[in-house]
């Protein structure tokens, strides 16, 4: 066992009340919670990130990079906090605290626990589409569209693996935090623009980003390619076309409207990287796999924006960090860098290696690329039954999440909605 069968440590209590009077102020803290994946998509906190066991000594440097930061750790009275305490403290972290009775003192005191996983991500989605009143459009009108030869820009905003895999007929691939870079030289006044995922988030996310920047006639697919199955249709398999990479000359324009965006979200550019001093600091770079191995800042992660976006409690574990989003062009750090600061992520900054290519590492780096971890793939199913069942299922969790966030301390995207 990871404690090298030795019982750990009894680390300090927090109480539920102090527990809760952290999201009141600006000090950085982490939640952690390190049973399995398995309890932890049954029952766990908001603001937790599952970090099991036997991942937390070769990953807690990079989840919580100092070693002052306040660790709290939670579980349902299993015992994994205090054997990740024992880790901690063995591993030099000075700030380490139990939350007092775990998940069932949280639920005793009213809070909420949520099932599932990447759940602050597709929560946030779903609070998005109701605040912002995103269009969408139903699967039987693209369809009807599509058969009727109406202008339609259809883009597919998850990953490469995930489009080539299955998507809408017809759709090219642009995954969600370049869609202001590649799409914005594309857009005219007569095609109506449809972004699709494999069930709501990113869809919903990605017709808003471009709506953002200015374009009309933007829908989100309404529940994504599990839609388009339910009304008997087939999907595309092994398409490979994608929205091309924009030119020299459109560069300059879409810079332009990213740089205004930024300013109406208060993001600033750094011309440095500053050190990890009294807070927390993330490098992270949101570029193309290919891009980064070619290139990339010594101990920056290597992370798209819209799985950033997604995941954001697995990549971002320490509340109130410092965030530096890395790219070449702005654009991409930009879009992912307005999504954080709407989730309530204050200091977020972008970066552009036009401003440092003297010190650059190459090859995949440290921490390796994420995989999206798809989940309900039609390719996965025999009977079309179990599949359209566990979709409903799953639709039906997505989209109850939005009641369950009022309340919670860690929904700040919530404030005033």
């Amino acid at each position: 066992m990871p404690t090298g069968g030795l019982l750990a440590p009894m680390a300090d209590r927090i109480s539920i009340t102090s527990f809760r009077e952290l999201f009141n102020n600006d000090t950085e803290f982490a939640v952690i919670d390190p049973r399995d994946r398995e309890s932890f998509a049954d029952a766990h906190l908001l603001a937790a990130s599952n970090l099991p066991l036997e991942t937390v000594e070769p990953f807690i440097g990079s989840a919580v990079p100092r070693l002052q930061t306040l660790c709290v750790l939670c579980d349902n009275g299993g015992g994994e906090a205090d054997q990740a305490a024992g880790i901690l403290e063995k591993l030099g972290y000075s700030e380490i605290k139990i939350l007092d009775g775990g998940i069932g003192a949280w639920t005793e005191s009213g809070g909420a626990v949520f099932s599932g996983v990447s759940v602050p991500g597709k929560a946030f989605g779903e609070y998005i589409e109701k605040s912002c009143s995103t269009p969408s459009m139903t699967a039987a009108e693209l369809s009807h569209r599509q058969k009727h030869g109406a202008k339609l820009l259809l883009i597919d905003s998850r990953t490469a693996e995930e489009h080539t895999s299955y998507c809408i007929p017809g759709a090219s691939l642009c995954p969600g935090a370049e869609l202001v870079y590649r799409v914005l030289p594309r857009v005219d006044a007569e095609t109506d623009i449809v972004v699709h995922c494999g069930g709501r988030t990113r869809s919903i996310i990605g017709a808003q980003t471009l709506i953002d920047a200015g374009c009309n006639r933007v829908y989100a697919l309404e529940n994504g390619t599990m839609a388009w199955q339910f009304e008997g249709l087939e999907l595309e398999r092994d398409n490979t076309e994608e929205v091309p990479e924009p030119d020299t000359d459109s560069l300059a324009a879409i810079q332009a409207t990213a740089e205004e965006m930024a300013t109406r979200w208060y993001i600033d550019r750094v011309r440095s990287i500053p050190a990890q001093a009294s807070r927390s600091r993330y490098l992270i770079d949101v570029r193309s796999r290919e891009e980064y191995e070619d290139g990339h800042i010594a101990g920056a992660m290597h992370v798209p924006g819209g799985h950033l976006l997604q995941n954001v409690d697995r990549y971002l574990v320490v509340r109130h960090a410092v965030v530096i989003l890395i790219d070449s062009d702005r654009v991409r750090a930009i879009t992912t860098a307005i999504w954080l600061r709407r989730m309530g992520w204050r200091r977020v900054y972008v970066f552009s290696l036009d401003d440092d290519k003297e010190n650059l590492e190459f090859g995949p780096g440290n921490v390796p690329s994420p995989k999206e971890e798809r989940g309900l793939d039609p390719n996965d199913f025999s009977d079309p039954e179990t599949l359209l069942a566990e979709n409903r299922a799953y639709l039906k969790w997505e989209i109850g999440l939005i009641d369950q966030l009022p309340g919670d301390p860690a929904a700040a995207y919530i404030e005033g909605y």
